[in-house]
Formats: C-alpha cells, sequence, structure tokens
C-alpha cells in the first residue's frame, strides 16, 4: 500500500470512529432517560412513534436534513452533496449497533446513575465530533443545514446552529404532546448535553486535536523517509 492509499485509510478510520462514538453517546443519553441531545431528539420522538428502530429513523431524519439544504440552496445545491446519504445510513447502522452494544449495561436505578451515563454520553459525542472532524470527509446532513442556512442568510454559523437546535427540539415537543400528551426525550438533559458537549469538545480539541492531525499528516514524512532511503 503506497502512502496515498495509507493516508485516506487513515482518514476513512478516523472518521468511522468518530461516527460510532457519536453514535455510541446517542445511545448513553437514551439509556440515562434524562433527554437526549437536541440534534437526536426528532429522530428519537419518531421511533418512539413508529416503534422502528432509532438507526434507522435517524438515518430517514438525515436524509430529509439532506432534501433541506436542496430547499435552501436551490441552485447552488452541489450534487456531491447527496453523497451524504452514505454518511446518513452508516450513523444509522451505527447508532443501531451501540443501541445493541449498551443494552447490555445496567438499568438506571437512582438520578446520580442517570447523570453518570449523561456524563458519558456528552464525552463520548464530543469526542465523536473531534474525530469524524478531524477526518474531514463527509459532514453530517445536520451540519450541512447548518451551513446551508449560514451561508444563505448571512449569520454566523454559531447562531443558525443555535436556531436549528431549538428547532429540532420544538419539533419533538411537538409531536411528543399530539401522540404521548407527554414530553418524550426533551428533559433537562437536553439542555445540559447542548452546553457540555461544546466543553467537551474544548477539552479534548486542545488534548488530542494535534495528535490527529499529526497521525493523519504523516503522509509527507513517510514520503520524505522514503525518498531519503531511495536516495
Amino acid at each position: 500500500m503506497n502512502s496515498e492509499s495509507l493516508y485516506y485509510c487513515k482518514r476513512v478510520l478516523i472518521y468511522c470512529i468518530g461516527l460510532f462514538l457519536l453514535a455510541t453517546g446517542v445511545s448513553l443519553s437514551v439509556l440515562s432517560n434524562l433527554g437526549v441531545s437536541p440534534l437526536n431528539t426528532l429522530p428519537y420522538v419518531l421511533s418512539r412513534i413508529t416503534s422502528a428502530e432509532m438507526g434507522l429513523c435517524t438515518s430517514l431524519v438525515f436524509v430529509g436534513f439532506i432534501a433541506l439544504q436542496a430547499v435552501i440552496l436551490r441552485r447552488e445545491f452541489k450534487m456531491a452533496t447527496l453523497l451524504q446519504i452514505l454518511c446518513s445510513f452508516l450513523f444509522g447502522y451505527f447508532v443501531s449497533l451501540a443501541s445493541a452494544c449498551t443494552s447490555c449495561l445496567p438499568a438506571c436505578g437512582s438520578y446520580p446513575h442517570q447523570l453518570l451515563y449523561l456524563i458519558a454520553s456528552m464525552a463520548l459525542v464530543a469526542l465523536g465530533i473531534l474525530f469524524y472532524l478531524s477526518a474531514d470527509l463527509l459532514s453530517l446532513p445536520g451540519e450541512g443545514v447548518m451551513q446551508a442556512v449560514s451561508y444563505k442568510s448571512g449569520i454566523a454559523f454559531s447562531h443558525s446552529k443555535i436556531c436549528f437546535d431549538c428547532t429540532m427540539v420544538a419539533g419533538a415537543i411537538l409531536l411528543s404532546y399530539i401522540f404521548f400528551q407527554r414530553l418524550e426525550g426533551v428533559r433537562e438533559g437536553t439542555a445540559i448535553a447542548a452546553v457540555g458537549v461544546g466543553g467537551f469538545l474544548n477539552l479534548f480539541t486542545r488534548l488530542w486535536k494535534n495528535k490527529l492531525v499529526h497521525f493523519l499528516d504523516r503522509r509527507d514524512e513517510e514520503e520524505e523517509d522514503c525518498s531519503e532511503t531511495a536516495g
């Protein structure tokens, strides 16, 4: 395997690890029963309504996000964005896989136990985001919608994210009361995750971002070593 192939294999590996960590964090947030993160509230409620696996609902909602990008961007929508369908179903598969893996964990018997799962969830989500963004491959459709809104409206991406998260939570609350007459998937953990994931992400970025970048960018060093050996 040449250095170019190895370089892309490492990026795909880090990308997949990131998505799986992210999916495991989502599964732990469900297990905590304190509310899932804002982006996952709608897939969670839909899974409760339809009794379908959350992984499948996540994939379908993410495909809807791709369609939303097309509506927002119109003629500026790039066909390459359709590749996000691949990562939508890959992430959905990882959510189902992670749910199966975490199903063997003991159910929460107390509020501190729930908080423990929630904290672990936030840490894994943040670590997953760091990994998958560092790979610099396909962005997840939710992020794509935020970028599209930011691009067309001119507002900052951070503000776009806040609006998007609030819309997702509002949609989940509306569906919860229509179908269950109570809240499903939206609790104090949803608000905590909205802040806590960012805190963990900042910490992990300081600790490991440079190491990840170094691992992914060793192609040049390897090429230099090969040149010196050949010389």
